[in-house]
């Protein structure tokens, strides 16, 4: 009998652990806040602005509300846990935009090779379900507000190609290909346009410290 109560203390705390989980995992998935009523996630916002501010109804105030909360420190446990997921990639407006990268590898002795990072569409079902993960890696690492990704990115890319080591990688250049996806009463033309958007030259210490050579 003595060991009950211990038991039973534990049984509530997992419970509370399970209950705030899932409700964390609810308030990350829900959608953004339309840009109309963002004026009410400004700290200090001028009453006679708001007074001129699309007023929101409804559930607009759960998205609002919602969003504030995504500011507080409630943001860490999912974040820094990895647990964060969403599912917006199915509305209110789905990604109309096709994306991919590659890169242009410079070698010391003037080469070049173009380097293809793995697209889900060119790969086999088995191969997707092991490397679904660089599709999300690049949804993040190629946008500007993540350019702080950008050199371990090229780095890394550059170890890939670390063949010979009279003969190592010098510079990458990061190209995003794109175009945009019709709605399904037009068709798509092929083609995509190409840019290069991040030019590095390789920290050869690193490269030949993380090859081992």
């Amino acid at each position: 009998m003595d060991g009950e109560a211990p038991k039973r203390g534990v049984k509530v705390w997992i419970k509370i652990l399970v209950l705030f989980h899932a409700f964390a995992i609810l308030s990350w998935s829900l959608p953004d806040v339309p840009r109309s009523f963002r004026v009410y996630l400004t700290p200090d916002v001028p009453p006679a602005l708001l007074d001129q501010a699309q007023k929101p109804i409804g559930t607009d105030w759960l998205l609002i509300w919602n969003a504030k909360l995504h500011q507080t420190p409630f943001q860490y446990y999912l974040m820094s846990t990895g647990f964060w997921q969403s599912w917006d990639m199915f509305a209110p407006n789905p990604a109309n935009t096709d994306v991919w990268v590659d890169a242009k590898i410079t070698f010391r002795d003037g080469t070049e090779r173009l380097y293809p990072y793995p697209r889900m569409k060119s790969l086999s079902i088995p191969v997707k379900y092991f490397k679904e993960r660089y599709r999300k890696f690049l949804e993040r690492a190629h946008v500007d507000d993540n350019a702080w990704l950008r050199p371990r990115f090229a780095q890394r890319i550059a170890l890939e190609a670390f063949e010979d080591p009279q003969n190592p990688p010098t510079r990458v250049v990061l190209r995003r290909h794109f175009r945009k996806v019709l709605p399904p009463h037009r068709v798509t033309p092929d083609g995509y346009t190409v840019v290069e958007y991040f030019d590095y030259p390789v920290d050869q210490a690193q490269l030949r410290k993380e090859a081992g050579r």
